[in-house]
């Protein structure tokens, strides 16, 4: 709680001080030799940093529904019995102990089942 507090008065603190920074009057330099900036670099520089972010981010986004959208072959073996009952399986609907078939059959697994998953042919 303590810390909190002060944590707290410190951010305060520091607006207060950066506000006050702010509004003392700049003294007067002499002019110096402006030379203009290139602003087409640092357009290209932009565009090509966006693009290349937007790239990243459009590759990971299908990288990530490819992967949740593999076929997996699932097997549930209760080990009572020595019952199999096989099924198909999006790698994205498969949990520890449930899990949704393709044809969106939902499945719990019970205490004495165990489940061997391997890649759909």
């Amino acid at each position: 709680m303590v810390t909190k507090l002060i944590f707290t008065l410190a951010v305060i603190a520091l607006v207060v001080f950066l506000v006050k920074f702010r509004q003392r009057p700049v003294p007067p330099r002499a002019p110096a030799v402006s030379r203009k900036p290139d602003t087409r670099l640092i357009r290209l520089i932009a565009v090509v940093t966006l693009v290349v972010m937007l790239t990243g981010s459009l590759v990971m986004i299908y990288l990530s529904w490819r992967d949740s959208h593999q076929r997996l072959q699932v097997k549930v073996i209760d080990s009572r019995s020595g019952r199999v009952s096989e099924y198909e399986v999006y790698r994205g609907r498969l949990g520890e102990r449930s899990f949704e078939t393709v044809d969106g059959r939902q499945v719990r697994l019970a205490e004495t089942e165990r489940l061997e998953v391997a890649a759909s042919p």
